[in-house]
């Protein structure tokens, strides 16, 4: 984990050469940016997304006191699964915090 990375782009911040910075809207406090199409202009296909999305898997990060400090504890969280697991923190089922989510797209998915 990296505090910065030149490789990440804000997409929240305006730009006069994002035209996507209309799209800007905010949700219960939480601000978002919708997206209709991709990179290449095609419209999303909803099956595509959802078949997708059941490939990939999350590397939730979370920290729990040891005896002598901290550690890191890194799961492997398919994404079916990850609101459930996501909830065991929330509602204080299980001990620790969660500090980092990455996707991890596995090597067969190019």
């Amino acid at each position: 984990m990296s505090d910065t990375n030149d490789k990440v782009i804000n997409i929240f911040k305006k730009s006069e050469h994002n035209s996507q910075s209309e799209n800007r809207r905010f949700f219960k406090g939480f601000q978002y940016l919708k997206i209709t199409k991709d990179d290449n202009g095609n419209y999303f296909k909803e099956e595509s997304l959802r078949e997708y999305a059941n490939r990939c898997f999350y590397i939730v990060t979370v920290m729990r006191h040891n005896g002598i400090g901290v550690a890191l504890y890194k799961y492997k969280v398919p994404y079916e699964s990850l609101l459930n697991f996501l909830n065991e923190f929330k509602n204080n089922k299980s001990y620790g915090e969660v500090i980092d989510i990455e996707r991890y797209i596995p090597e067969d998915l190019a």
